[in-house]
């Protein structure tokens, strides 16, 4: 007596992810992230990812009575925060789990066109842009970060961001220490993963750095394009005992 199951439903049980990779999209939009970074903070005078230096440069405005520093440092902040609550209304909307979902591709495509409108603006203004048109890419940009943080949220994988390396170094200093003591395989990768995101974003700041105010935003661009078209919609997972009895009631056939 044979069951059901064809191939095709063993095929359907596994969880799909993109072709890079969870984690190598990961790592790829950590450097993503260190490139805007460079390009605001450079370009802009404020970060686009990195909150916790927005806060801080809002204190020494407010400190010492800058008005202009004060208000980009604000519009970043709520920007990107505005952006994050957009990325968990993107990603809320789809019911499926597994290790990559739809919801978090979209998402992903939002920040997309952002940075291209971002890079537009950037090149059309030219070196010399006026206070309306900073504020907008100011605006555009941290958008941008505050979907990509929510979407890489939305993955649940503790521990690591993509645009906040503070939290994503903490864990990386904790789970060597574990490692270290227990010399665990699941540790070991996990210590790999957060090394290779920390890495990543000191290098897409380099090339920020060293491509400001000529194709940076380009590159950008390029970076979270890639990172896209290599994403799809995993089907759900099915539950761990019934992939073995699906594959088994296969092998029977």
């Amino acid at each position: 007596m044979t069951s059901g199951v064809t191939r095709s439903d063993v095929s359907s049980a596994r969880v799909a992810v993109p072709a890079l990779g969870r984690d190598g999209m990961l790592v790829v939009l950590a450097g993503a992230a260190g490139v805007m970074d460079a390009v605001a903070y450079l370009g802009l005078g404020v970060f686009t990812t990195m909150m916790t230096g927005n806060t801080a440069l809002l204190a020494f405005a407010i400190a010492r009575g800058e008005l202009g520093p004060l208000l980009r440092a604000g519009l970043a902040l709520a920007a990107f925060g505005t952006g994050a609550a957009i990325g968990t209304l993107i990603t809320g909307r789809s019911p499926c789990r597994g290790e990559w979902r739809s919801a978090v591709t979209g998402a992903l495509a939002c920040e997309a066109i952002l940075l291209g409108v971002f890079a537009a603006v950037w090149h059309v203004a030219g070196p010399a842009r006026g206070t309306g048109t900073t504020g907008l890419l100011i605006l555009v940009s941290g958008l941008a970060m505050g979907i990509q943080s929510a979407a890489i949220r939305d993955l649940g994988i503790p521990g690591v961001a993509t645009t906040y390396i503070t939290s994503t170094l903490t864990s990386l200093s904790g789970e060597l220490v574990g490692w270290a003591r227990s010399n665990d395989g699941t540790r070991a990768r996990r210590v790999r993963l957060l090394a290779a995101v920390v890495v990543s974003y000191g290098l897409g700041a380099l090339v920020g750095a060293v491509l400001e105010g000529r194709s940076s935003t380009s590159v950008v661009v390029v970076v979270v394009n890639a990172f896209l078209r290599h994403g799809h919609e995993p089907p759900q997972a099915a539950p761990r005992d019934d992939r073995r009895s699906a594959l088994a009631a296969a092998s029977r056939e």
